[in-house]
């Protein structure tokens, strides 16, 4: 991993239930609550976060990743991002699933490619437990 290299975590709002399209997984309902990504960049990483910004402000811009299509809706909000230089993805997420206040709302959300076993990289949080994350 470069200098630029690491994990990442975004905190996005919903305060409705919004459905979205999410690749080969299709269309998906979120209900309202807040949501966990975990995800990374081997390096530009702090590039990475701002197009994650960009897209949840503007709500435009070309699909790439399954968090893309929840950011781009027009009913969720980014509330916090978190660059985590030189820290691993799937182990975030791994610690992330144990967690009491944590659920899984779509198996494989953002770890089609993982191959670390990880159930999924989007997680639904009690609000409890995003303040201590």
């Amino acid at each position: 991993m470069s200098a630029d290299g690491g994990a990442y975590r975004l905190f996005i709002e919903l305060p409705v239930t919004v459905e979205v399209r999410v690749g080969a997984l299709g269309s998906q309902q979120f209900t309202p609550g807040i949501y966990v990504y975990v995800g990374s960049a081997r390096r530009g990483l702090s590039a990475r976060l701002a197009r994650h910004r960009r897209l949840a402000e503007e709500k435009a811009g070309r699909r790439h990743w399954h968090i893309d299509a929840l950011l781009l809706h027009p009913g969720s909000r980014l509330i916090r991002a978190d660059a985590l230089p030189g820290r691993e993805e799937c182990r975030l997420s791994r610690a992330l699933a144990r967690r009491r206040l944590s659920s899984v709302p779509v198996p494989g959300f953002g770890a089609t490619d993982c191959r670390a076993g990880c159930a999924a990289h989007l997680y639904r949080v009690e609000p409890e437990l995003a303040e201590t994350l």
